[in-house]
């Protein structure tokens, strides 16, 4: 089995080593994640919520970012989360699909992880293929009910998905 292997950062987000996904992990070591959140062209608007496989190590059964992952070494955010995508969710796009957000710089919240926020637009008919190890549902919630719902039971959501909606909100209200 072929172990991922992330590019170890600085503060400053400059690659210094790489090490495995575990250690990276075990150690609390700074690296690099790209989030892509998906919202429905048609209105009301909707947001594509992605529920945790069961079987994931960490915060299993709880709803994240529509589509997540780590940048592997010698990768750029970009093209992970194009690469993301197609693992995640089935969908193959392009760079030029995605809406760049910006940069959240690595903290608690989001595990360390200096994280690259996109957004992405699609037709409530997409087709979704999701797989079943990683993701147990991909769902369709308002926006409305999605943001109610983060407010009311917060502890449905993992803490860097709550960090990247917040930094996203504040990104495109002007408040950063």
């Amino acid at each position: 089995m072929v172990k991922d292997i992330f590019d170890i950062v600085d503060d400053n987000d400059r690659v210094v080593s790489s090490a495995p996904r575990d250690e990276v992990h075990r150690r609390a070591l700074m690296h690099r994640a790209s989030h892509v959140i998906i919202f429905s062209r048609q209105l009301p608007r909707k947001i594509l919520l992605q529920k945790r496989s069961a079987l994931k190590d960490k915060y299993p059964n709880l709803y994240t970012t529509s589509c997540s992952g780590h940048v592997d070494a010698g990768e750029t955010y970009e093209i992970a989360a194009v690469r993301e995508m197609k693992e995640e969710t089935g969908l193959e796009v392009g760079a030029s699909d995605l809406k760049y957000i910006g940069k959240i710089s690595a903290c608690r919240e989001t595990g360390q992880e200096f994280t690259c926020v996109y957004e992405l637009e699609v037709g409530l008919d997409t087709l979704f293929n999701p797989p079943p190890d990683e993701v147990a549902s991909l769902d369709w919630v308002g926006v409305e009910c999605f943001e109610n719902m983060l407010a009311c039971t917060p502890e449905l959501f993992t803490p860097s998905f709550k960090k990247v909606y917040s930094f996203y909100l504040s990104k495109i209200r002007g408040d950063v």
